[in-house]
């Protein structure tokens, strides 16, 4: 509704310039033939205020007061009446006012020179030194000669009036005196006290002006030549306002929407110890939002209303509150109080949620007994079109909070389970209305589901949108639901509705479809090729090698693939890692291991791995495969085939292999008369060495073997060595004898021929050689052949 703006910074603010207003007398007029000088008016314009009487006295150079104050004894000029134009004037007690007057000056003196008055401002007197700066009086400063008044003269030619009775009379009138003074009541019989100080001249000389240089008009000629005085005037003292209190009674400041009743007392005391107060109305006003506009007034003195609970309005239920007798008085130091409930309906509050505030304040009427208007310098500002003798009360806020809307919202779904991969599901989206009747009807603005988005701009875009007192919104509509086995498709719908204040209910629910599993099944099956083999008889190392073909197939009637994990046989044990799938649906595929190995629903695939068996004629070897995997919902699948190979019987057979070693003895004799060495023994130009290998020219190997001699009719000998000496011929030792083997290639191994042929320098050759290095070459050819 409305925004609050505070009004008390404004009344504080007007009361500060209603008091400098009445402190510069903005408000006097200059009448005709014043007689004296016009601050206001003057050329430049000056103030009203001015020093005081003492401290002009210091500011002239050597003055000096020892008791800060003058000593004035001497009544050479007085002010001996003062008559206010207006008979009905008044003041309010404490205050600098302004009022117009006739004042009869007097001197009792033959001339006096420069007459000048202060008038104070506060309530020290001008004879007093009020300080350095301080202008806390008034000056009346009479124009010398402007009355037209005998008395009224000019002697001495300067700015400043002077006065006489030489001339017979020793009084003039200054008429329509504008005079600023302090409203002071020292007797306390209700008249105005006028206070003055006067200063004067008693040498006649041109040293007075208007100008401030230090300071207007005439300050006295010594510490006593100066006259003060005080007499009442016919300015009645205005009895001063009272400070009016509202309180709220009621147990909380706040009520929920749409409202409730709140509880006053207002109450005052005349501050006033001998001058009666008369309050002439009393109401309460109401400003509603607390932006400063007061919006409802209730006369407290009136009749009560009735309430409207559906009606948004400020009603006064009960007051005791009545105007006193003798047209309101309240007598001095009399108090007046009364209380009375205010019941508020606000069903509409602000759209952002926000209390409505309501700003209460009492406004009264008080006037004295000259029927005039009691005032309080601001004429309660905060409330627009009040006038002087208005009187505010505090300002009590209280507030109608927001009550939040409410709502409830349901999901159902039909059916709630269906099978895989998906199916058709209705859905019924229903919002209930749970506000109360202030904030009905309420207006759905979202309805949000977090699969199918926005549904008021979709599925549910037909329907209306606004919700009774009470009433419900349904939408209905249908969606496809798919996943897979054991998946829970949960889908959540959020609303939102506003009441009047745009006051947000909001609710959501979801509706759960779960999906069923369809089972996924595989199947295997198992083929030897062949069927039938050879017995492998008593041989250990002897096998019969069987191919096994394993097709692996998923059911056409699933909806999951499968992905195949492994692939176990008995007794062969784990074939995972040999099953290398080459073909699926027929069609040949690069080797792919079988471990994730992936079949949708419908299609087959193969591998082959090669056994080999062992068994005897007539016996039967059976084994049995298992193939496993997991469908897409996590369920483990198998299937298992077997086979069966049997073994034939095999007719004897026998073979035989021939191999063949050759010792080689060797005497040799020394026929000369000195020593010789054996320096080389060669087969083949291969070096007699143990181990030493070597081929025939057909190519076929031989291997020496020179380790431990040999044994030739029956007669031992020992490995032939080089190095050996032969002594000369006769000697003991001049025949030496050794023994090699030469073992002849191929053996046993296989059915090949023999074929050895070593002659002549490629025969067996032994060279000795003398101490001269004379050498002597033996040797002999040798054969060797076999047919197999």
């Amino acid at each position: 509704m409305k925004l609050f703006q505070c009004s008390r910074l404004i009344r504080k603010f007007s009361l500060f310039l209603i008091s400098i207003i009445c402190l510069f007398g903005i408000t006097s007029l200059t009448p005709v033939n014043a007689g004296a000088y016009d601050w206001l008016n003057m050329e430049p314009p000056q103030l009203d205020e001015k020093f005081c009487m003492a401290d002009a006295y210091l500011l002239k150079s050597g003055n000096k007061l020892a008791q800060d104050k003058l000593n004035c004894t001497a009544n050479d000029v007085e002010i001996t009446r003062v008559t206010p134009n207006d008979p009905s004037a008044e003041c309010n007690l404490g205050d600098v006012f302004t009022f117009e007057a006739d004042v009869t000056v007097r001197t009792n003196a033959n001339a006096r020179w420069d007459t000048t008055f202060y008038l104070p401002l506060t309530d020290a007197s001008p004879q007093v030194v009020h300080g350095p700066g301080l202008r806390d009086c008034s000056m009346i400063l009479p124009i010398p000669g402007d009355s037209g008044e005998t008395a009224d003269v000019n002697l001495d030619g300067d700015q400043c009036g002077d006065i006489t009775k030489a001339l017979g009379p020793d009084e003039y009138v200054l008429t329509g005196e504008s005079i600023t003074m302090l409203c002071a009541d020292e007797d306390q019989d209700n008249r105005a006290d006028f206070t003055y100080c006067a200063a004067w001249d008693n040498i006649e000389r041109s040293n007075c002006t208007t100008n401030e240089d230090p300071y207007a008009g005439q300050i006295p000629n010594n510490k006593s030549k100066c006259n003060c005085d005080t007499f009442n005037i016919d300015v009645f003292i205005k009895p001063a306002p009272p400070t009016v209190i509202k309180t709220l009674t009621s147990a909380s400041s706040s009520r929920t929407e749409p409202g409730g009743t709140f509880s006053y007392t207002v109450s005052f005391t005349n501050p006033n110890a001998q001058t009666s107060l008369f309050i002439t109305s009393l109401s309460d006003e109401i400003d509603i939002g607390g932006e400063g506009t007061f919006d409802a007034s209730l006369n407290l003195w009136g009749s009560l209303d009735t309430v409207l609970p559906m009606v948004d309005g400020v009603y006064l239920t009960a007051t005791n509150c009545s105007q006193p007798a003798n047209g309101g008085e309240i007598a001095p130091s009399g108090s007046y109080s009364c209380a009375f409930t205010v019941h508020i309906v606000d069903r509409d509050l602000p759209n952002d949620q926000s209390p409505e505030l309501y700003d209460d304040l009492v406004i009264l009427a008080l006037i004295d007994k000259n029927d005039d208007a009691v005032v309080n310098g601001d004429s309660c500002a905060a409330i627009p079109g009040s006038i002087a003798g208005d009187h505010c009360s505090n300002e009590i806020r209280v507030q109608i909070t927001n009550l939040a809307p409410a709502i409830t919202v349901t999901k159902t779904a039909n059916p709630t389970e269906v099978l895989e991969p998906g199916a058709n599901v209705e859905f019924t989206i229903t919002v209930d209305n749970d506000a109360a009747f202030w904030d009905s009807p309420l207006l759905l603005t979202v309805l949000n589901d977090t699969d199918f988005g926005d549904l008021l701009t979709d599925e549910c875009s037909a329907v209306a949108t606004s919700i009774a007192l009470g009433g419900t919104y349904t939408c209905t509509f249908t969606k496809f639901i798919g996943g897979d086995a054991g998946d829970l498709h949960s889908n959540v719908v959020s609303a939102t509705a506003v009441d009047d204040e745009l006051d947000q209910a909001t609710g959501n629910d979801s509706a759960m479809v779960d999906i069923r599993d369809v089972p996924s099944s595989i199947t295997l099956v198992k083929t030897a090729t062949p069927i039938e083999v050879l017995e492998t008889g008593d041989d250990p190392d002897n096998y019969s090698d069987v191919s096994y073909n394993f097709t692996f197939t998923v059911n056409a009637a699933g909806v999951d693939d499968v992905t195949f994990s492994s692939l176990v046989d008995v007794p062969f044990g784990i074939l995972t890692g040999d099953c290398m799938v080459d073909s699926v649906n027929g069609n040949p595929i690069a080797d792919t291991a079988l471990s994730g190995f992936v079949l949708e629903p419908g299609d087959y695939a193969s591998c082959d791995i090669t056994k080999s068996l062992q068994g005897n004629a007539g016996e039967t070897h059976h084994n049995t495969a298992t193939i496993r995997g997991v469908d897409e919902d996590g369920q483990d699948v198998d299937a298992s085939d077997d086979a069966l190979v049997t073994f034939t019987p095999l007719a004897p057979d026998t073979d035989m292999a021939f191999a063949t070693s050759m010792l080689v003895v060797l005497e040799l004799s020394n026929g000369g008369f000195e020593n010789v060495t054996l320096t080389d023994l060669t087969v083949m130009g291969v070096d007699v060495v143990d181990g030493a290998v070597g081929a025939t020219a057909l190519g076929d190997d031989f291997i020496i073997r020179n380790a431990i001699g040999g044994e030739h009719a029956l007669v031992s000998y020992s490995a032939c060595a080089i190095g050996t000496v032969l002594g000369y011929s006769g000697s003991s030792t001049d025949t030496y004898s050794c023994a090699f083997t030469l073992e002849l290639r191929p053996g046993i191994e296989n059915t090949d021929a023999i074929s050895f042929l070593a002659g002549g320098v490629n025969g067996v050759v032994a060279i000795v050689a003398d101490d001269e290095g004379t050498e002597v070459i033996n040797g002999v050819s040798v054969e060797v052949n076999t047919i197999e």
